[in-house]
């Protein structure tokens, strides 16, 4: 049925018979004539190529009119010609490559950037991506981490210096999609929140797309951060090993065979063992990650890979010893959250398919998941959330001269355990939810890329089990170049979500979410949003971009602060709201010695709920990074961060009630110095706002390269000890009352050191 539909569809989207012209040749060595294998021959300005086969020969359908045909491969001189086609033409290009035997003084070579080749081939919007060199060059708390990376880039907003968690152009915090190699991740974090769960030697790159994703990604309203292993191309075995203040690593990669390669990374954090060599006290927390990656090559051109992660942070120790007596009862703490990943992946070139140029085939299999317990005494009292989701997901793209059309489904089976219960006390059931939904999409996506202008349309059908969603989300994205370093975008479309968090936006700190999936009584969260931009390059390493959106939410389920865990489906109520704001990026890639981005971003969120409108937490309306990297010539680099945004919004309190216990026998209300409950009496939600927000960071790090790389590296997080606020306690006990700030992160200095060959 799928590749019946595939056909169907290429069949409708191809352009005229006359719009492209057929190229055909061979490539010699000029010392010879001996044919050349395994050459690259490219269209400029597009996705077109071929190789040349054993013979030396290639046959490549291009676009009609004026083209460059560039043949390269490494250990030659790059060849290219230029070419004025007519449609229909069949022409015969022959290569003579020379050998790059010539010894020179200096050569640089300088490709097109990622960022580069996305401005010209793409209509995707704010789209950011890092490398994993960049990622070590930004000062860093304890380590280099993907989601403190994230935290500086426009439209995105970090509630607290406590938390790497993130909020995307007004989002809530789970309304972000995490792929690793393609495979989602629900809780990336460690350590409450602090810190996130990627190993910093494991990344390749990343990249955050904040809105405006084209159909092939779902499951999400607000943003794609997708992250890409390394992939070890040296011979041999290869690694690296950091010790920091927060955990030790240890990495190691190489090939097999020339076609076959492998990572494979752990990580442990040493607090509870560095605590007990310093004192008679524990701290009975710890976590681990441990990945691998595995990529194998096929004769074909084809790839096979294979990637796994687990995850986990634990929390165990006895009820007595986080109390000042060491004689109190000896109820056991166990409490553990982690994630697990594992995934395979088979892409395949295919050739011309449906009279097309080339094709590509992709499926991806895998199976993630996310769990927590609590055991808390021994039994007293045990709470359990497990999700697990089994996914399948394919890809069909096309490409026809300057048409590419993509063709895909997902499947997701759904297994959500979340159960409350005390079996000490004899209760095996306070609280019992199982939830086994299923969801199918099919989507298409087709790009079109005609003289000035840049166009993808795209849809996506989805339907959820369990519930009454059927729903349809079109996508289109437009960018017309004014000239070839100009060009202005407008993007827009809906976007769903049937995976709700069980959180709590108000806590500054959340060890993490609880995940539940949509049902009769939670709807499928859905916006609309639009986006429309600008951006201005300035030779091929930087760049200025200016983006403006606007999102509307619908059916958008909240946590119940006041649900009663004994009856089922009022865990959420429904609420509405909007996001709106600008986005300005001026970014200096890597290349030289200095690099970095400043991003200014504005935003305003509102949402509605029965209690009527208020500010969500995420609402910070002026937020600055800047972040700067120098390299000298030397072994020295340096790295600065500058952060400046305006409060976000809390809930003031206004009055404290006192709740005394009545004792029958002296008919009264006991008013000794006896500790009493005393209750908050909140104003308006969200009425009040934190102040300014500021914070300078500055790293140092000396490489020393040779056999073993030395690279240790110092970071001061808070340069000058500025005093942010974290959160309010309030005292209306004392005449007059008294308000106390709890501080966020003070002055902080890491060290750490890193050795890799």
């Amino acid at each position: 049925m799928l590749s019946l539909t595939a056909l169907l569809l290429f069949a409708t989207v191809q352009p005229p018979a006359d719009s492209a012209a057929t190229v055909r040749g061979r490539v010699v060595d000029a010392g010879g004539s001996v044919p050349i294998e395994q050459v690259a021959i490219t269209v400029s300005g597009t996705r077109l190529g071929t190789l040349t086969d054993t013979a030396g020969r290639y046959v490549l359908r291009v676009p009609a009119g004026e083209v460059t045909l560039t043949a390269t491969r490494i250990g030659y001189l790059v060849r290219s010609e230029r070419l004025t086609l007519v449609g229909g033409e069949q022409r015969t290009v022959d290569f003579t490559l020379t050998a790059a035997t010539t010894e020179l003084r200096a050569v640089r070579i300088q490709t097109q950037t990622t960022e580069r080749e996305q401005f010209t081939l793409s209509p995707n919007p704010g789209l950011f991506a890092v490398r994993g060199e960049t990622l070590k060059r930004v000062p860093v708390i304890g380590e280099p981490d993907v989601l403190r990376v994230v935290q500086l880039m426009p439209g995105v907003v970090a509630t607290n210096d406590f938390n790497a968690g993130y909020n995307v152009r007004g989002g809530e915090s789970d309304q972000n999609l995490v792929l690793l190699d393609g495979y989602p991740i629900y809780n990336p974090f460690h350590l409450a929140g602090l810190f996130g769960t990627f190993i910093d030697e494991t990344v390749g790159e990343f990249e955050l797309m904040p809105g405006g994703f084209p159909a092939r990604y779902g499951t999400r309203l607000s943003s794609v951060l997708s992250v890409t292993p390394k992939t070890e191309e040296r011979s041999g075995v290869h690694g690296a090993a950091s010790v920091s203040v927060l955990a030790s690593t240890l990495s190691l990669g190489g090939t097999v065979g020339g076609n076959t390669s492998w990572n494979v990374a752990g990580r442990r954090t040493y607090a509870d063992r560095f605590v007990a060599l310093i004192s008679d006290q524990s701290l009975p927390y710890w976590f681990t990650d441990v990945q691998a990656h595995v990529k194998h090559r096929l004769d074909n051109g084809g790839t096979l890979s294979m990637t796994a992660y687990g995850g986990e942070d634990v929390l165990a120790g006895f009820l007595s010893g986080f109390g000042d007596s060491t004689s109190a009862g000896t109820g056991g703490l166990r409490f553990d959250w982690g994630n697990r990943v594992v995934g395979a992946a088979w892409e395949q070139p295919l050739g011309s398919v449906a009279g097309g140029d080339s094709a590509r085939f992709m499926q991806r299999l895998s199976q993630t998941g996310f769990g927590t317990n609590l055991d808390l005494g021994s039994g007293s009292l045990t709470l359990n959330n497990q999700l697990t989701e089994s996914r399948a997901w394919g890809e069909l793209t096309r490409w026809r001269g300057r048409h590419e059309t993509m063709l895909g489904y997902e499947w997701s089976a759904y297994r959500v355990r979340y159960d409350i219960a005390a079996p000490a006390a004899g209760n095996d059931e306070l609280l019992k939810v199982r939830q086994n939904p299923s969801a199918f999409s099919l989507y298409a996506d087709h790009t079109v890329r005609t003289g000035p202008i840049t166009a993808r349309f795209g849809v996506r059908a989805e339907t959820v089990t369990g519930t009454d969603f059927l729903g349809v989300s079109p996508r289109l994205s437009l960018k017309w170049f004014a000239n070839e370093d100009l060009a202005f975008t407008l993007s827009g479309g809906r976007f769903t979500q049937w995976t709700p968090a069980l959180r709590n936006e108000q806590a500054p700190v959340r060890l993490f979410d609880f995940w539940l999936t949509s049902n009769r009584d939670t709807p499928v969260a859905e916006a609309w949003q639009a986006i429309s931009g600008v951006e201005r390059w300035f030779g091929n390493r930087r760049f200025v971009r200016l983006e403006g959106y606007v999102k509307d939410y619908g059916s958008l389920p909240a946590s119940n602060l006041f649900n009663d865990p004994a009856v089922r489906g009022d865990e959420f109520i429904v609420t509405t709201g909007r996001s709106y704001g600008a986005d300005l990026l001026l970014r200096q890639l890597e290349g030289g010695p200095w690099s970095g981005w400043l991003a200014y971003s504005f935003g305003v969120s509102t949402r509605d709920g029965p209690g009527g409108r208020f500010a969500p937490v995420q609402d910070r309306r002026h937020n600055i990074n800047l972040v700067a990297s120098y390299r000298t010539e030397s072994k020295w680099s340096y790295g600065v961060r500058l952060g400046l945004g305006t409060g976000t919004p809390f809930t003031d309190v206004e009055g404290q009630l006192v709740r005394r216990r009545y004792d029958p026998v002296t008919n009264s209300f006991p008013t000794d110095d006896r500790d009493v409950d005393r209750e908050p009496i909140g104003g308006l939600r969200n009425a009040a706002r934190y102040p300014l927000f500021q914070r300078l960071d500055l790293s140092v790090t000396r490489t020393s390269p040779g056999r073993l790389t030395w690279a240790p590296y110092l970071s001061l997080i808070n340069a000058y000890n500025a005093r942010n606020v974290f959160t309010y306690v309030f005292d209306f006990a004392q005449n007059p009352p008294s308000r106390t700030t709890v501080s966020q992160f003070p002055l902080l200095p890491t060290v750490g050191m890193s050795v890799s060959w």
